[in-house]
């Protein structure tokens, strides 16, 4: 198993972090670079377009065949961007995974290679005139609408995505990070130049690379690239709503065959709080795993829906209950989501319930970092969040939770809003 001191964390300039992980149980080695940002209504759709950009072409390589080539120099190097989510901050992801060196011929370091690719494509970008080559461009500007259309096509993203923007209407963590259709369309490759330029002058940046080497050389490439840069990081924070003063009720109406339910609640608990393990192993047991009672009583004995979970994010203190449900069956399976939740705060939880929920999450927690981009994964939260434990010690926070815990942080749920996508039952039309 994986343990703390296998991790190392440094400074290598302002905002900047250079996080290594020991680990020679894989064949491959990663490198993420991660910017952090706030989420930004008007520049989101932006940086998510320059993480699609910079790993397409760049100074070096300036056509998406040139890359290629020299990624398949290095026995098949991928380089990947992508934007998620985290609280109310957006994180612009660039990342190179290729063979570990001890697999090389010759003794290539394909290591050393990677960090100069990634950062070729960080900090040499194929631009002109302050601006994106436009037919790059161009094809990111289509797959985003792309994605976009993609989320509205698929009714069960779509819905999570409406009962956000409702719930969260004046916070960033409502905000699509793909922006809208209208925001896509509008954009100029000058505008994206631009939103580059802030995010590497402005955000926080992370970068995680797991090895079974050593990394001073690539720490040193980093290091030396970020020196050139007039770094001016900007702070990024989220808003905790602790408690909900009233219910929001909201259907949308489109064709849909089965009908989303969504309940929003606020917790009342979000990191770094205490008591965020007992608001994780509460929801686990409200709907996290197959052994929970939404799935248990509401889809199985009930059978009021063709799913049931629940699901916490202690990032922005907001707990998640979706359900598939036919139209008829909306408010029956809402009255039974809210019967079990009271069921919880009046402690009636069954010690099945709780062990099965504790086996569940230390099982997730555990295997986890099985793969190279899971434990990857796992320690760019650790850090991000600020305590950076092993997934055995997370494990073992979960398994000391209490019932009483758990039926405390059911009752500091307060309901927020109540989201429902239904429609004439004709998929399609």
């Amino acid at each position: 198993m994986f343990f703390l001191e296998r991790f190392k964390r440094e400074k290598i300039a302002d905002g900047v972090y250079f996080n290594t992980i020991y680990d020679d149980r894989f064949k491959t080695s990663r490198i993420l670079v991660s910017m952090l940002t706030d989420i930004d209504r008007d520049r989101c759709a932006a940086n998510s377009a320059v993480a699609g950009l910079l790993v397409h072409s760049c100074k070096a390589y300036p056509s998406f065949l040139d890359l290629s080539r020299k990624l398949d120099s290095l026995y098949g190097t991928t380089l990947s961007g992508s934007s998620s989510k985290r609280g109310d901050s957006q994180l612009v992801n660039v990342s190179a995974v290729g063979i570990s060196d001890a697999y090389s011929l010759d003794g290539e370091s394909v290591y050393e290679e990677m960090a100069k690719l990634l950062c070729g494509a960080l900090f040499e970008p194929n631009v002109s005139d302050g601006a994106f080559k436009e037919e790059d461009f161009r094809q990111e500007q289509r797959q985003l609408i792309d994605t976009i259309d993609a989320q509205f096509n698929d009714k069960r993203a779509y819905a999570k995505k409406r009962f956000l923007e409702i719930m969260c209407k004046d916070e960033k963590y409502g905000v699509n990070l793909c922006g809208t259709k209208e925001q896509v369309s509008a954009l100029t490759s000058t505008d994206v130049y631009k939103a580059y330029l802030e995010l590497i002058k402005t955000a926080r940046v992370e970068i995680v690379c797991l090895c079974a080497n050593d990394t001073e050389n690539i720490r040193n490439i980093f290091r030396e690239c970020f020196a050139n840069v007039d770094r001016a990081p900007a702070y990024t924070d989220t808003l905790i709503i602790p408690r909900a003063n009233e219910v929001k009720e909201h259907t949308d109406r489109v064709d849909v065959v089965q009908s989303k339910l969504m309940l929003g609640f606020r917790t009342d608990c979000a990191e770094p709080d205490e008591n965020v393990d007992a608001a994780k192993l509460m929801s686990a047991v409200l709907g996290g795993t197959a052994h929970s009672k939404l799935f248990n009583n509401v889809r199985e004995k009930l059978s009021l829906c063709y799913y049931c979970v629940s699901g916490y994010d202690p990032n922005k203190g907001v707990l998640t209950v979706e359900s598939g449900v036919e139209q008829e069956n909306i408010e029956k399976t809402k009255a039974a989501i809210l019967n079990e939740l009271e069921q919880m705060k009046q402690g009636n939880i069954t010690d099945e319930e709780l062990a099965s929920a504790k086996l569940s999450m230390a099982n997730s927690y555990l295997t986890s970092v099985d793969s190279s981009a899971g434990t990857q994964g796992w320690y760019l939260a650790q850090v991000l969040k600020g305590k950076t434990l092993t997934p055995q010690e997370q494990a073992q926070r979960i398994n000391a939770v209490t019932k009483e815990q758990v039926v405390v942080a059911a009752n500091r749920l307060t309901l927020d809003t109540v989201y429902v996508l239904t429609g004439s039952g004709k998929e399609g039309e």
